[in-house]
């Protein structure tokens, strides 16, 4: 499976909300924000993008205390298609 290079960011809404977006590198694609419920479901959500148990929990703090974060990653293809926003699908929504 290929590894795609890229930039975790993340921000925490005052209702305790985190938006997780995934901007690769590589691809000019546009992304699409994963909205979790909280920092601890965030932080289980960075382990899926290949971030060490270490660094996630860091992560997690870094998002409390500031709000933001971002970090460089390098997730599997398969986890980039979830953040992945296309055209076609956004125009097929638009006309159902």
């Amino acid at each position: 499976m290929a590894k795609i290079p890229g930039r975790l960011i993340v921000d925490m809404f005052p209702d305790g909300t985190v938006r997780i977006v995934f901007l690769p590198t590589v691809d000019q694609r546009n992304a699409s924000p994963v909205t979790v419920e909280d920092l601890y479901a965030a932080e289980l959500l960075f382990m899926t993008c290949g971030i060490t148990a270490d660094r996630a929990s860091a992560l997690r703090d870094e998002v409390k205390r500031n709000k933001v974060a971002s970090t460089d990653v390098t997730v599997d293809e398969e986890v980039a298609a979830k953040f992945r926003y296309t055209m076609s699908s956004r125009s097929q929504r638009l006309t159902d």
